[in-house]
């Protein structure tokens, strides 16, 4: 992975363009940068490859220091055939109609911003995980850009690599699918667009023609000026494409998983599961006197074999896939697991002592968008579910707490984390009558 940084710095003191609703545009769309940067690319031969891998990169954050607002009142007359001339006395040239001969179009009002010149107020967009960019290219192609907006609003774009943190001034814009704003981001399909709508000009007989763009891509950020809550995704869209391992419940006979072989099923299961991408344990309590059981295993994978066994101390238990459905309470227990919270933990025993865990902890925290405040190992379960570490052994509890609050799910190591005051973590141990 390559991670790097494009810089933007407007030393006119001032960025115009207009975005979708006819306002100022602030920040730079990242499609707008990457359309300029494939202009420059193809009109100096060098780096189009490399720019056009911009459009199969995930959408960057974005800083951006604080702004004001621009408007001019007025619009322009501009040419619409400029490039007519004159030989022996008759126009020759481009010439679209004949009633528009020497006519002008009609500009609308400039609007835009204004933004600093010093040497911090720079617009950055990171670009975290891009793989095989060639940043020595994407360097020489900024240098070209001449502007991003409006020729009256000059551009110095430069690339570094790596990722820096922008000053506290300034405002941050994150991708998140849950996110309030929506900017216009790069992708194959813009890409084509663009590449289409260039050989529309080409083939236009018309100076200045400018075709319509129909492909507008966007992508859902969240604005760290908004102090907005953030929004935890439906259960459907959480469960989509996963499976459900049931446990038996004991009432025919059939061995009890009790909640202590939480921690043994899920290592078991990724021993067994070669693709998987997370699992969360599913807790109940039977009996009179509410014994805590391990109820089922939710799953997320490629591939899942129909039929699981596991070695817990009650024996050995075989279970099949159910479908989601058979166990009513799942969508609230998804729900409660993936509540806004600062503070997440874990429900079964966390390895706390492999090597990287600390980078480990760092991305997850990149992957949330967040800053990571602190990391504790404790024996004691904190969640409403899960038990205690009892046993001697490297693996313990974790709770983790970020500096701001994120929605679930939040995974660590393949494992779901809850929230740590969340309640209604634990299953129905049957359905209840009606």
């Amino acid at each position: 992975m390559t991670a790097f940084t494009v810089t933007a710095r407007f030393p006119a003191g001032q960025f115009n363009a207009h975005g979708s609703d006819g306002e100022a545009e602030w920040p730079p769309a990242p499609a707008r940068l990457a359309a300029a940067l494939l202009s420059a690319a193809y009109e100096s031969g060098d780096g189009v490859e490399a720019v056009e891998g911009l459009f199969a990169l995930d959408p960057p954050d974005i800083s951006a220091p604080r702004v004001g607002e621009r408007a001019v009142d007025y619009g322009r007359w501009v040419p619409t055939n400029n490039e007519i001339k004159e030989k022996r006395g008759d126009p020759i040239g481009i010439v679209d109609a004949n009633e528009r001969f020497a006519d002008k179009g009609f500009k609308p009002p400039e609007r835009g911003v204004v933004v600093g010149t010093g040497s911090h107020d720079l617009v950055c967009w990171y670009f975290k995980s891009a793989r095989d960019a060639d940043t020595d290219a994407l360097r020489r192609v900024a240098r070209n850009v001449a502007y991003l907006g409006r020729p009256t609003s000059p551009v110095i774009l430069d690339v570094v690599m790596g990722i820096q943190n922008p000053p506290e001034d300034h405002d941050r814009w994150i991708p998140d699918e849950n996110g309030t704003r929506a900017l216009r981001v790069a992708t194959p399909d813009l890409l084509r667009a663009l590449d289409e709508r260039e050989e529309q000009r080409r083939r236009s007989r018309v100076t200045g023609t400018h075709p319509t763009l129909d492909v507008r891509p966007t992508a859902r950020y969240w604005f760290d000026g908004d102090n907005v809550q953030p929004v935890a995704p439906r259960p459907s869209g959480v469960l989509a494409d996963a499976v459900l391992y049931r446990f038996p419940g004991g009432r025919l006979g059939g061995v009890v998983v009790s909640a202590f072989d939480a921690a043994t099923a899920v290592d078991q299961l990724k021993g067994q599961v070669a693709t998987l991408r997370w699992v969360l344990p599913l807790f109940g309590s039977v009996g009179r006197r509410g014994l805590p059981v391990l109820r089922g295993i939710v799953v997320r994978a490629d591939s899942v074999p129909d039929e699981v066994a596991f070695a817990v101390h009650g024996g050995v238990v075989t279970v099949r896939r159910a479908e989601l459905r058979a166990l009513t309470s799942l969508p609230r227990v998804v729900r409660a697991a993936t509540m806004p919270s600062e503070t997440w933990t874990s429900v079964v025993p966390v390895e706390t002592r492999a090597e990287a865990m600390d980078a480990r902890l760092q991305a997850l925290a990149e992957n949330l968008s967040a800053q990571l405040v602190r990391a504790e190992r404790h024996a004691r379960a904190r969640a409403s579910v899960g038990l205690d570490v009892c046993e001697p052994s490297s693996a313990t509890h974790l709770t983790v707490v970020f500096d701001r609050a994120v929605a679930g799910p939040v995974i660590l190591d393949g494992v779901w984390l809850v929230p740590e005051r969340a309640d209604g973590l634990a299953v129905n141990g049957r359905r209840s009558a009606r």
